[in-house]
């Protein structure tokens, strides 16, 4: 599809889920370059996957908040929307960089919103981001006629949600084609932080295996985000200070363990299915944990308070 080689992708990223390691979401069948289909099952920790992006040429993945707040809802941990930033406050968001984020963390409230099926909270966050986008140039996205779309689908979870995904591949298709690509790296960013907000959150109220685990994965995506996406823009205005202020949460990422043992796959070529049997584990102290919790929801702050 177009939309998986484009860097707003990520933003369906922020509300389809498209972006933690490159893959699909376990129990999703793809094909194999002999045509086998493969199944990812039999792994002791759920991790959640999903396909990459590209950016400039170059191939990376970023976490979904869509997948991500489904681990939290599936936690049972009710919708609290003190976990959201105030759609009210986009209107205090006056430079590009804060714009950008925030624009971010708008598509991930409003994927949490669809989520826990909060209908009229969800057309609050999208005017939100429909007024951070005009600013940003990128109106076209979030025209009336999109609102009207989403009004339309309150009652259904998954046209709204792709209605919203359009938006922003529609936003992404300009910024591919001008020179200011940087604004799709700042709104994944902000797009990312609030949702690992999200999950800080649960795990602090809720801690899980899978939350511990998802979390932990991040130490990958930390990395691809600061060396593959946002160096690429470090001379634009504002750019280093947020690569800064994500490289020291990565500090904190450091503290963390991933193991991947390899299990050799069972095929069956007349079923055409593979069975991926390899283990990943995540080793994480309470303190680390706690650590890269606190750091997002500082970062997360200095975003939405800009």
């Amino acid at each position: 599809m177009k939309s998986s080689k484009s860097i707003l992708k990520g933003i369906s990223v922020i509300v389809m889920g498209s972006l933690v390691l490159v893959g699909c979401t376990p129990d999703t069948p793809t094909k194999d370059t002999d045509n086998v289909e493969t199944t990812k099952v039999n792994e002791p920790k759920k991790v959640v996957i999903s396909p990459a992006t590209k950016v400039d040429g170059a191939m990376f993945s970023i976490p979904s908040p869509i997948q991500l707040g489904g681990i939290i809802k599936k936690s049972g941990v009710p919708y609290n929307k003190d976990l959201l930033n105030n759609p009210k406050n986009s209107d205090q968001y006056v430079d590009l960089v804060s714009q950008s984020l925030n624009l971010g963390v708008y598509g991930a409230d409003l994927g949490y919103c669809a989520l826990y099926d909060k209908q009229q909270e969800s057309i609050g966050f999208m005017k939100s981001a429909q007024g951070l986008s005009e600013i940003l140039g990128i109106s076209d996205a979030f025209d009336m006629v999109t609102i009207q779309a989403i009004e339309r689908n309150l009652d259904n979870k998954d046209s709204l949600l792709y209605v919203i995904s359009n938006s922003y591949r529609k936003a992404d298709d300009f910024l591919q084609t001008s020179d200011r690509k940087h604004i799709g790296a700042l709104i994944i960013v902000g797009g990312w932080i609030e949702s690992l907000n999200f999950a800080g959150a649960l795990g602090i109220e809720k801690k899980t295996e899978n939350v511990v685990d998802m979390i932990g994965m991040q130490k990958h995506t930390i990395n691809t985000i600061l060396d593959k996406m946002l160096e690429r823009y470090i001379a634009e205005p504002g750019v280093e200070e947020v690569y800064n202020d994500l490289d020291d949460i990565r500090m904190s990422f450091e503290k963390v363990n991933i193991k991947y043992e390899y299990i050799k796959p069972n095929v069956n070529k007349e079923k055409k299915v593979t069975t991926i049997k390899s283990k990943t584990s995540i080793e994480m102290t309470d303190e680390v944990f706690k650590e890269i919790v606190e750091k997002i929801a500082t970062l997360r702050a200095k975003i939405i308070n800009a």
